[in-house]
């Protein structure tokens, strides 16, 4: 799911908006709180795991948008300012989170977290706090930088 976002960027360089970016950050943020919320209570893995495909899809869309144009974009003017090296340590963080998260899809199938409940809360808590803290540290770095630098639009075009 991550990983697919992390291959170069081949289509199209149609310009963003910083608007709708941060409406399907807002959407991906309820989904991660809506499955701590399934997660902090009774077992229900069925409805966990429901949800969770929802994030799962969810942010795949998203990040077919954002990850190509938002980093190629931030990273070519390497010589024209400071940011790049900030840009590639957010960009060599979320590889890590990408790999942590194709494991964490991989590891807990219905059968496991069925199996291992605790073990599914456990992870799913700690996954879901990285996920929000990288969706607030582009909301607060990346998309303001971006927005800057004029790699995307406030809002979008008519």
């Amino acid at each position: 799911m991550f990983g697919l976002a992390l291959a170069p960027y081949h289509g199209s360089r149609a310009m963003h908006d910083f608007h709708t970016l941060m409406i399907e950050h807002d959407r991906l943020d309820r989904l991660a709180i809506e499955l701590l919320e399934i997660v902090a209570g009774e077992p229900d893995p069925a409805t966990a795991l429901a949800v969770r495909a929802d994030l799962s899809v969810t942010l795949d869309d998203h990040l077919s948008k954002e990850d190509g144009f938002l980093y190629d974009r931030l990273l070519g003017n390497a010589e024209e300012d400071c940011y790049p090296a900030r840009v590639r340590e957010f960009h060599s963080c979320f590889a890590a989170l990408a790999a942590d998260w194709k494991d964490y899809l991989q590891l807990w199938d219905n059968e496991c977290v069925s199996a291992d409940w605790t073990g599914f809360v456990s992870e799913t808590a700690a996954m879901m706090e990285r996920l929000r803290a990288r969706i607030k540290a582009e909301n607060d770095l990346l998309y303001p930088l971006a927005l800057q630098k004029n790699h995307i639009r406030l809002r979008a075009a008519a």
